[in-house]
């Protein structure tokens, strides 16, 4: 079967991925990384990764036109992922199935790659679990007393929502990165219902029924509206599109932001977001170059704030940038088989692609069995206004810890 991968715009992590497809003696599988110069010819079955633009539109029907069957692989493609996080700065990340018809959608990030290979096949996805079923941790969801952006890994037993620590997965099902895994929660790269980013935010706002909302009266006799004024809910929650849409905002149904862009698209993703979750962004969109953009990101923070780093977390991060190293070349070469071999290996360190695992100041979950936890484990740290730069990343917080500049200048 004749499959060919076209990747169009940003971190070429599902591109690098479906190099697997390479393994699978029944494909003939070609790697296309420049699709608007493709001059076109028939094929079996076309792959689409990265985020769309509407000015794809005429490249992505000259590949529907030669093909059998269009993919969308990986949430880029899907539902706009986490790049359509600037659509709030007017951007226009656009999911396929809003530029041609006809097309398939396997979901996630990183997109699954025994999906891709049913997707390809014509084979049906299986049932899968919601994330809850499959997470070892329980819920009882009784009403919260506070919400956290940042808890202790003291607790390894209850809901990360019922300790007031936004999870989404709720409304997410099984996957096989599986952030839960490595203490991080689920912010639903794999939606298990239509919207889900609306129905977590309804179901989370109904565990924070006791929390403080500030509210003015109505004087037309209607039910009292929401005032002006900071509250408990609103100061615990102040990046709600990044946490909760953070990889279907253009499927939401919210309109597509109005706030004058102040940068590239990729640095647009980043403002409004909070420190905490810049390492699990960083981990989401650096391509090949995630580990590193990564530790950009966290070790001028911790260098500037005096944040204790243990020489077994500086070990752990060398050798994932050297794996970074042998990840690149194995990409270049387009050796399957390497590969695989070095993201298993940065998988045992970092958790899964995605580096769910690597944090401020350490690591979220323990890496090896021989290991001592508390000589790497990561605490809750103190949110510092300023501006911190690193080479190529500069960014800069206010007191509340949200990203209100930034510049990167090395490309992905």
């Amino acid at each position: 079967m004749d499959v060919k991968v076209f990747q169009f715009n940003g971190c070429e992590k599902c591109f690098n991925e479906s190099l697997l497809l390479k393994e699978v003696a029944k494909f003939k599988v070609e790697h296309i990384s420049d699709p608007k110069n493709w001059k076109g010819e028939k094929v079996d079955v076309s792959v689409i990764t990265g985020y769309l633009l509407p000015g794809d539109l005429e490249h992505l029907q000259n590949i529907k036109n030669n093909s059998s069957k269009v993919i969308a692989y990986g949430d880029c493609t899907a539902t706009g992922g986490v790049f359509a996080l600037a659509n709030q700065k007017g951007h226009d990340v656009t999911p396929l199935v809003n530029l041609i018809e006809d097309s398939i959608s396997v979901h996630g990030c990183l997109g699954e790659i025994e999906e891709l290979e049913l997707a390809i096949e014509g084979n049906g996805f299986p049932k899968l679990k919601s994330l809850c079923q499959v997470c070892s941790r329980k819920a009882t969801c009784d009403y919260l007393e506070s919400i956290n952006r940042q808890i202790e890994l003291e607790d390894s037993e209850t809901c990360f929502n019922d300790l007031g620590f936004l999870c989404s997965g709720f409304t997410a099902t099984e996957c096989k990165e599986r952030c839960v895994d490595y203490n991080t929660p689920c912010r639903g790269c794999k939606p298990s219902v239509d919207r889900s980013g609306i129905r977590m935010m309804a179901m989370f706002g109904t565990l924070a029924g006791n929390i403080e909302v500030a509210t003015e009266h109505n004087t037309n006799g209607a039910t009292d509206k929401l005032a002006d004024e900071d509250d408990d809910l609103t100061d615990s929650l102040p990046d709600i599109v990044g946490n909760f849409f953070r990889f279907t905002l253009p499927t939401s149904g919210l309109p597509k932001g109005r706030i004058p862009s102040s940068g590239t698209l990729l640095e647009d993703v980043f403002i409004g977001r909070l420190i905490e979750e810049v390492p699990l962004i960083a981990g989401l969109l650096g391509g090949a170059k995630s580990i590193s953009l990564t530790m950009k990101f966290i070790e001028t923070y911790e260098k500037a704030n005096q944040i204790e780093v243990s020489e077994q977390t500086k070990k752990y991060r060398e050798g994932l940038l050297q794996l970074e190293k042998e990840l690149q070349d194995a990409i270049d070469k387009e050796d399957a088989s390497v590969y695989k071999e070095v993201t298993d290996k940065i998988r045992a360190i970092a958790g899964n692609m995605n580096l769910s695992n690597i944090f401020f100041g350490g690591f979220k979950s323990q890496i090896n069995e021989g290991d001592n936890f508390d000589d790497y484990k990561t605490h809750i740290f103190e949110v510092v206004e300023g501006t911190y730069k690193n080479g190529s990343v500069e960014y800069s917080i206010d007191s509340e810890g949200i990203i209100k500049e930034i510049k990167i200048s090395e490309g992905l």
